[in-house]
């Protein structure tokens, strides 16, 4: 006869609770540090970049003013100044030794010089 094989919907609310409790602490004490970087960065990235709506949005702009506190103006006005000075598609930004490469999604447009 086989055996049954156990299921979360046989656990009691508070039994599925520890043992996510359980999961969470062994997976995240299995980790080295750099799995441990590339996690959060991924969910960090999640949270930050996929905001939809403004109420996700001003809850992630809070958090980064959050973070960078008195910098953050100096932040913004950096990035700004950057990218108003490109002329190409790749815009190389450095802040705080975090460099990073910012893809400029506009596409060339072609300019038609009989169109009006």
């Amino acid at each position: 006869m086989a055996k049954k094989q156990i299921n979360y919907s046989d656990l009691s609310s508070k039994e599925l609770e520890i043992l996510k409790s359980i999961y969470v602490d062994l997976k995240v004490k299995s980790m080295n540090i750099d799995d441990l970087k590339a996690f959060v960065i991924e969910h960090i990235s999640l949270q930050i970049n996929n905001t939809i709506g403004n109420d996700e949005e001003l809850e992630a702009w809070q958090e980064m003013e959050e973070f960078f506190k008195d910098e953050f103006e100096n932040t913004i006005k950096d990035i700004q100044i950057k990218m108003h000075g490109k002329n190409h598609e790749r815009t190389n930004i450095d802040i705080e030794g975090s460099n990073l490469v910012i893809e400029d999604k506009v596409e060339d447009k072609k300019i038609d010089m009989w169109e009006d």
